[in-house]
């Protein structure tokens, strides 16, 4: 499966991050396509620059870039255009709010055929039951996220689902 990892802001000023995240995927032998770093929308406006040649570094190094909470804040497009991401994830505002009629389903789908267009993945965050899993799936949404597939676990609870995972048929 793949890992997405909250990326946080201060992870771009502190110098030694880049570093560290090699030596984690060398000593666990992880294959850095497999991690998405998620970059929240809204906290990707301070620095561009700075974002922009983190992002270039670790790209390079194979690791993957999601814009998180996708139609949240008020520059999306602008970020889709500048930065090469991999992955778009759908704000779960979007997902919770699938059966409130056509016009959410209108969004997420121009938001699904957005990504595609782009040739990016699209994640849909948030997703609590089976109605919004058929309904995400029959708009061609890539991937799920939520409460419905597993809930957050510590590191040794989530280290024991990846066992049990891998070890079904």
């Amino acid at each position: 499966g793949m890992l997405f990892v909250n990326l946080s802001p201060k992870a771009l000023i502190v110098g030694e991050f880049i570093n560290r995240i090699h030596k984690f995927v060398v000593e666990y032998d992880i294959d850095p396509h497999r991690i998405v770093f998620e970059i929240t929308e809204r906290e990707t406006v301070s620095n561009l620059s700075l974002l922009e040649k983190f992002v270039l570094d670790l790209k390079s190094r194979g690791f993957s870039f999601a814009i998180d909470d996708f139609g949240s804040g008020f520059t999306s497009l602008g970020h889709l255009r500048r930065f090469p991401f991999d992955e778009l994830k759908i704000d779960r505002s979007f997902v919770n709010n699938l059966d409130a009629g056509s016009r959410e389903r209108a969004l997420v789908q121009a938001i699904i055929s957005l990504g595609h267009a782009l040739g990016m993945e699209v994640v849909a965050e948030g997703v609590e039951t089976e109605v919004q899993a058929d309904a995400l799936r029959h708009m061609g949404c890539d991937i799920f996220q939520g409460y419905f597939f597993a809930r957050p676990m510590p590191e040794d609870g989530f280290l024991a689902f990846c066992r049990q995972v891998a070890d079904k048929p």
